[in-house]
């Protein structure tokens, strides 16, 4: 399975010059806790990073500043990792662990964002195998006392 099944493709994005009030006001009605930043506009957008609930707490305190006195494009993770649509489960976990982030966008073959992959994406897609694994060993167990 590739993670372009698998991503959430419920995906809000923003503008880099877009004020960190309204990131966090889009946060918070999407219930989401991260939001991609494009850039080259609605027919070719492109990820150029990305905002975390965790990257506005650090940047208003960081920062002592009020968040809409603060962009997107001042508090964003630059350069985030992004997956294309035929990533492997497997690459996207060696990836996501070797950056030490819990989400990347997913862009199709021509860059433009379909989705994002999260662990806990991930999590519960592994967590349904490991499951359906429970499941022969107690199947088997029924068959014998049978």
């Amino acid at each position: 399975m590739k993670i372009g099944s698998l991503c959430s493709h419920y995906l809000i994005t923003t503008s880099t010059g877009a004020p960190l009030s309204e990131v966090a006001r889009l946060m918070r009605e999407s219930h989401v806790g991260a939001v991609v930043v494009t850039a080259g506009g609605i027919d070719h957008p492109r990820v150029v990073g990305i905002i975390t609930d965790r990257d506005i707490m650090r940047a208003q305190l960081g920062r002592t500043a009020d968040l809409s006195s603060l962009s997107a494009g001042e508090t964003m993770t630059r350069d985030p990792l992004v997956f294309p649509e035929e990533e492997s489960i497997d690459g996207a976990i060696a990836n996501l662990r070797a950056r030490g982030v819990r989400r990347a966008p997913v862009v199709r073959a021509d860059g433009a964002p379909v989705g994002l992959i999260s662990v806990d994406d991930l999590l519960r897609h592994l967590a349904g195998k490991l499951s359906g694994l429970a499941g022969i060993v107690a199947r088997q167990v029924q068959q014998e006392r049978k």
